[in-house]
């Protein structure tokens, strides 16, 4: 075989080991191309927070059996984070044709870590949890079974950051739960929207108080006023606002009215508390039950 045949097969099995690396090449970067996550209970989401030294927002899932809430990691020197627990929260389905998501927006105007976890589930529930900051898209998270979850590692900046947390029942179920915030803030405000307003025929139950309003518990980080603003569509009712020390058990209540034939708390519900008590407060809708599914907007402010 003369020269000349020998390298024309040296050409060619060169070629053909440039066509098998650039595969397997391609191959390997393919394997390595896997979407991220949104509705998972074990990657590890990011967020972004939007300002103009904005930092990355790493958010870790967090998932556990118990009730115990997370706690944020305070920054030295700087102020305790902010904290407000939704109790007995009747959520929706999200196959309900009539079901509305139960919203929460904060703001915070410190560095730090961001607090969202629900921390109890009735039994058999299921929930989907998402977190957005500054309109980005949300990080979703679904428990597993016998699990609570929620986000406890998102981070906030120095700049004023606006937080949007999104609960509702993962295809038909429809679960009671507990959700706990925490976040940097100077002036602790939260606003809920899409609540449920049912009313309980003047006979108030767990169930009918699940279904019909909200029940929240604060710490202040100071002396202050609680400000308590809701209103409510489609149609006017008698309402309940309650604010209770529950410190200790049993609880003491503070102040105590009713509102008839409205569809607004008015005058808005102010009380003086302090550092040193835990306290409760406690709207429900304490009229007749509607089939309209009264919806229902409350903003809670706190020293």
């Amino acid at each position: 075989m003369d020269d000349r045949v020998w390298k024309n097969i040296s050409i060619a099995l060169g070629v053909i080991c440039a066509l098998l690396i650039g595969v397997a090449g391609a191959l390997l970067v393919v394997g390595h191309k896997t979407p991220a996550p949104t509705d998972t209970s074990s990657p590890t989401a990011s967020l972004i927070a939007a300002g103009p030294s904005s930092s990355a927002a790493s958010i870790a899932p967090s998932e556990s059996g118990s009730p115990s809430p997370s706690q944020p990691v305070a920054t030295p020197g700087a102020a305790a984070a902010a904290s407000i627990s939704f109790t007995n929260l009747a959520l929706d389905s999200s196959k309900d044709s009539l079901g509305t998501i139960r919203t929460f927006t904060f703001q915070s105007d410190g560095a730090g870590a961001v607090v969202a976890d629900v921390t109890k589930i009735s039994s058999g529930g299921y929930v989907k949890i998402c977190l957005s900051v500054d309109g980005s898209k949300p990080n979703c998270l679904i428990n597993r079974p016998g699990k609570t979850i929620g986000f406890s590692g998102a981070e906030s900046d120095p700049t004023p950051n606006t937080w949007t947390v999104t609960l509702v029942g993962y295809a038909s179920s429809h679960p009671t739960v507990d959700v706990t915030f925490a976040w940097q803030t100077s002036h602790p405000q939260i606003t809920v929207t899409h609540g449920r307003f049912q009313g309980d025929d003047g006979k108030r139950t767990t169930a009918s108080d699940a279904l019909g309003g909200l029940t929240a518990t604060f710490h202040p980080r100071a002396v202050g006023v609680v400000n308590v603003q809701a209103e409510w569509t489609i149609a006017t009712t008698d309402a309940a606002m309650t604010l209770s020390d529950v410190t200790s058990t049993p609880a003491l209540t503070l102040d105590q009215r009713t509102f008839t034939g409205v569809d607004q708390i008015t005058p808005v519900f102010t009380a003086n508390v302090d550092s040193t008590k835990t306290y409760q407060v406690q709207l429900v809708n304490i009229g007749a039950s509607s089939t309209d599914r009264p919806d229902l907007t409350a903003q809670i402010s706190f020293p």
